[in-house]
């Protein structure tokens, strides 16, 4: 019988063991319900049920005294114990048989009642997991919920701008933010920040929930961009987190349409001239916040005329993939925006939105993606504000 069967042969041999110094005139052996032989011990010949089951030729003399007792485990035969030899005759030999096969079955029971006992074990904590996980589901959808109110959704409106937004949150609670608001100094510049937590999950977006305010009161407070993340990543640094952030922080004079920029390892923002020239990024970049202590950030300058555009985003725009696994990469990026190149800033947005939908075929996107435009419309006293809102909640 195999070692799976209730009478296990290795647990046997070991019971048997100290019989099988008892000399010639006896010997023990253990049978499954089928008369198949198990176990032995000492100088015993086959039974004729082992002599079957094992295609011997030897048979026990009928002659031969023998004391026998069945096996029970759970009401029913599972095996026996028998005893061949001279001495199997005595009391003390056939007690012991008896005594041999009850506690073969009880430890079969108790095996089975343990065995019983851990898949009941397994099943309720199967059913623990299963409740772990939809309460961790419900707090990741409440945190999704917070989150989202993190992120103005809403620009300021600005005569003369067309602003438009567009952020979708991934599965997990995640890192992107944004933010348009225009501080309480001089001139009130409109102040741009895209910022993206490395990683994803809880911890980023805590991080992102911490850093938001930290950038916010950074620029209210700073001569300009760099000197904005500058201070921010002074803050980050204290905080010695394993995570890391990338971030545009930008200030556009609305009376010119200058647009100083700062870049902390991010995606730099596309430039679209009304000219109809190439699309061009602005590059500025620099060391990601609360990796170093200096970021070492160069400034770029650069003048939105009447009609020109720019664009920042998250990398979820260009690593969102296909059903294939295809990144979606720059250049469907840059088709999106040539596309709608003569658009609002609402219009470039939805078609940068509506390519990555089509892309992914109906997959939900694997990181936040976040979209952001600005527009400088010629029209004097123009002004509108757009937002985009995501196609999944």
């Amino acid at each position: 019988m195999d070692s799976d069967g209730p009478l296990q042969p290795d647990l046997l041999a070991a019971i048997l063991a100290p019989f099988a110094g008892l000399g010639p005139e006896l010997g023990l052996i253990v049978e499954d319900a089928s008369g198949r032989l198990i176990a032995s011990a000492g100088p015993v010949a086959p039974t004729a049920g082992a002599a079957r089951a094992t295609g011997g030729g030897a048979r026990a003399p009928a002659d031969v005294p023998r004391a026998s007792h069945q096996i029970r485990s759970g009401g029913r035969v599972i095996g026996r114990v028998t005893a061949r030899g001279a001495d199997a005759a005595t009391p003390a030999v056939a007690a012991g048989v008896e005594a041999i096969a009850t506690a073969l079955g009880a430890l079969v029971d108790e095996r089975q009642a343990r065995t019983a006992a851990e898949s009941a074990l397994m099943e309720a904590g199967a059913e623990a997991a299963a409740e772990r996980h939809r309460r961790i589901d419900d707090e990741l959808a409440l945190g999704r919920t917070i989150q989202r109110s993190f992120v103005g959704l809403v620009g300021p409106d600005i005569p003369g701008y067309d602003l438009a937004c567009h952020y979708e949150q991934a599965a997990e609670v995640g890192g992107d933010f944004f933010d348009l608001f225009r501080p309480l100094r001089r001139g009130r510049p409109l102040s741009v920040v895209v910022a993206d937590v490395t990683g994803k999950g809880v911890a980023a977006a805590l991080l992102m929930a911490f850093a938001r305010p930290v950038i916010h009161a950074a620029i209210d407070n700073a001569s300009g961009p760099v000197d904005a993340l500058e201070r921010t990543n002074r803050v980050l640094r204290e905080r010695r987190s394993s995570l890391f952030i990338t971030a545009l922080c930008g200030s556009l004079t609305l009376s010119t349409g200058r647009l100083r920029l700062a870049n902390a390892g991010h995606e730099p923002p596309l430039i679209v001239r009304h000219d109809g020239s190439p699309i061009e990024p602005l590059e500025a970049s620099g060391s990601l916040l609360g990796a170093f202590t200096s970021l070492d950030l160069i400034e770029a300058v650069t003048d939105l005329a009447p009609g020109d555009t720019a664009v920042f985003y998250t990398d979820g725009v260009t690593d969102a993939r296909s059903l294939t696994g295809e990144r979606f990469e720059d250049a469907r990026l840059l088709g999106a925006i040539e596309a709608a190149r003569h658009g609002s800033a609402g219009d470039v947005v939805d078609s940068i939105r509506t390519a990555v939908e089509t892309f992914q075929a109906g997959m939900a996107p694997a990181d936040d993606i976040t979209i952001v435009a600005i527009g400088r419309r010629a029209r004097r006293g123009y002004g509108g504000r757009r937002v985009v809102q995501p196609a999944r909640s």
